[in-house]
């Protein structure tokens, strides 16, 4: 997902980029192909780039463990200067530009933000229900705990 910005005038300039998902190596099962739109502002000084990339990924629920697909988005913003004084320094969102460089790319920052972008806990739908089994399993008594349970129910009494 490179860009030319070599003779790119001032201005708002607009990029969709398909790729396929072999391309990125996600760390989850992505189906179909990543796609990123791609929004640069140039001015005199600066590029101002908006990303917003997303893919479809398959995954197990962590409550029914079920398969379900989900669209990953994601948006970032990230600032390519040519201008390096003291006070500026490379971090994740500002990069400075070389004089001889033209291409600006986005593959691996797409890669790390769709890849954060995947939820902590992954739920097949909002209401997704405890298996009854295993709720069944959760309210059954340990028989090595029993004594303290007997100790508990006096210190209450």
């Amino acid at each position: 997902m490179k860009i030319n910005i070599s003779g790119l005038s001032e201005g708002t300039h607009r990029y969709d980029l398909t790729r396929s998902t072999t391309e990125f190596g996600l760390n989850y099962q992505a189906i179909g192909d990543v796609t990123a739109n791609i929004t640069l502002e140039k001015s005199i000084h600066q590029i101002l780039a908006t990303v917003t990339a997303s893919v479809k990924g398959v995954f197990i629920c962590d409550r029914c463990a079920d398969e379900f697909t989900e669209d990953v988005k994601t948006k970032f913003t990230f600032v390519y200067s040519w201008e390096r004084t003291e006070e500026t320094e490379e971090d994740d969102d500002f990069h400075i530009l070389g004089k001889d460089e033209n291409l600006i790319d986005f593959s691996q920052s797409v890669k790390e933000y769709l890849m954060l972008a995947v939820p902590a806990k992954l739920l097949c739908k909002n209401n997704c229900e405890i298996p009854v089994h295993v709720a069944a399993e959760k309210n059954m008594v340990d028989p090595r705990w029993e004594k303290l349970q007997m100790l508990l129910r006096s210190e209450k009494n």
